[in-house]
């Protein structure tokens, strides 16, 4: 949504809004907006409507307050300063945890249970350290209409098997003819080399796609960005923190348990499968990885916010009606990556993987958790 659809007094108007929700978590009325914009509740009132048709704002029914819808919060989002600094006690606190004489798996697990007090939600943090290693064998097997599995072998005797979405688009299982040509164009551009080389050369073809149309290659494209995205994140250290929190809190959101029983049921259902994803490490590994940004072309951390539902955590997912049920946001960014001629980047940490990131529901104090993930990518990033 463009500012200029929006007349300043509704700019104002939907900010505020946001703010208050994001605060509160509550439903916002007319009469507590009027008190903060100094505006009458009637003006309020029709101004409301107006950016309720423009599908920035809903209500459950007429006489209850508003919340912000994802675009509301989007646009709210868009309009927050950038490279702003935590607050001084959250950077110290962040800096006690990550202290050079703990272990690093130890360091990042200290981190992580910080950032999940502070934020109030679920924390994820990971560091990987993929080296140089090659691949040496690469099978692929078609599961499904969305799926195919994909197993890598490594020349360090590792090996990874990793289920790989497929376009939205299939409407029957990937073919014996289709697998094995996939699987050959995989092999030539993989084995022999790192994933890292077979990534940034899987970016280049991305990119020539978006000047033609070739199916075949898109599918292609897609599967080995997933597989050498997650794939290169072994060994690794991941830790995650406030699951219990994130239940409770949503599970005391009146909306895991709407009038319609069977409705709630579904809900919790969802939920459950995705605190189950955060058990499953590598998966999550994968999915921050593919879900958030690199760092600026300056080398900064430039943490992203992604809202949606109980598939948040899913890519591959496709929305269902008890998915926009639960109102959830991740706040993260990946790790920046010291380069070989860094000053003052410490050896170890060159080459260095690894992502920052907090999940909890839609009204978190993005303001001030923005900030505080960048610090901690930073803070992290050098770590020895």
């Amino acid at each position: 949504m463009d500012d200029e659809r929006l007349t300043p007094r509704q700019i104002e108007l939907l900010r505020a809004l946001c703010r208050e929700y994001l605060l509160s978590g509550q439903d916002v009325g007319s009469a507590g907006l009027a008190r903060h914009a100094g505006w009458s509740s009637a003006t309020i009132r029709n101004e409301l409507v107006a950016l309720e048709r423009e599908g920035l704002v809903e209500r459950s029914h007429r006489s209850a307050g508003s919340r912000p819808t994802r675009s509301g919060l989007e646009h709210y989002l868009r309009a927050l300063p950038r490279d702003v600094e935590p607050s001084s006690a959250h950077a110290r606190v962040v800096d006690r945890s990550l202290l050079p004489t703990t272990a690093a798996p130890h360091g990042v697990r200290a981190a992580v249970r910080v950032l999940s007090e502070l934020g109030g939600c679920v924390a994820v943090g990971f560091i990987a350290d993929p080296g140089a290693r090659r691949v040496q064998a690469l099978e692929l097997v078609p599961l499904s209409s969305t799926r195919v599995l994909v197993a890598l072998g490594f020349d360090d005797g590792a090996s990874i098997v990793q289920p790989v979405g497929l376009g939205a688009h299939r409407s029957q299982a990937m073919s014996a003819e289709e697998a094995s040509c996939v699987q050959q164009r995989l092999r030539r551009l993989c084995l022999g080399r790192s994933l890292e080389q077979a990534h940034e050369e899987l970016l280049a073809l991305q990119r020539e796609l978006e000047s033609h149309v070739d199916a075949g290659l898109a599918e292609f494209v897609r599967v080995g960005l997933s597989v050498c995205a997650g794939a290169g994140l072994d060994p690794l250290w991941l830790a995650v923190a406030g699951q219990a929190s994130l239940a409770i809190d949503l599970a005391a959101d009146p909306a895991v348990a709407p009038a319609q029983p069977h409705r709630g049921a579904a809900v919790r259902e969802r939920l459950a499968e995705l605190l189950a994803r955060l058990e499953d490490e590598r998966r999550l590994a994968e999915i921050l990885w593919q879900l958030l940004p690199a760092a600026s072309a300056a080398g900064q951390p430039h943490a992203q916010v992604r809202l949606g539902g109980v598939t948040l955590l899913d890519p591959d997912a496709s929305r269902t009606a008890d998915d926009a049920d639960l109102r959830l946001a991740l706040v993260g960014c990946r790790l920046p990556s010291a380069s070989a001629d860094a000053g003052g980047a410490p050896a170890a940490t060159r080459g260095r993987m690894g992502a920052v990131a907090v999940l909890g529901p839609d009204r978190m104090d993005y303001a001030a958790v923005i900030p505080l993930i960048e610090y901690a990518a930073r803070a992290l990033a050098v770590r020895p």
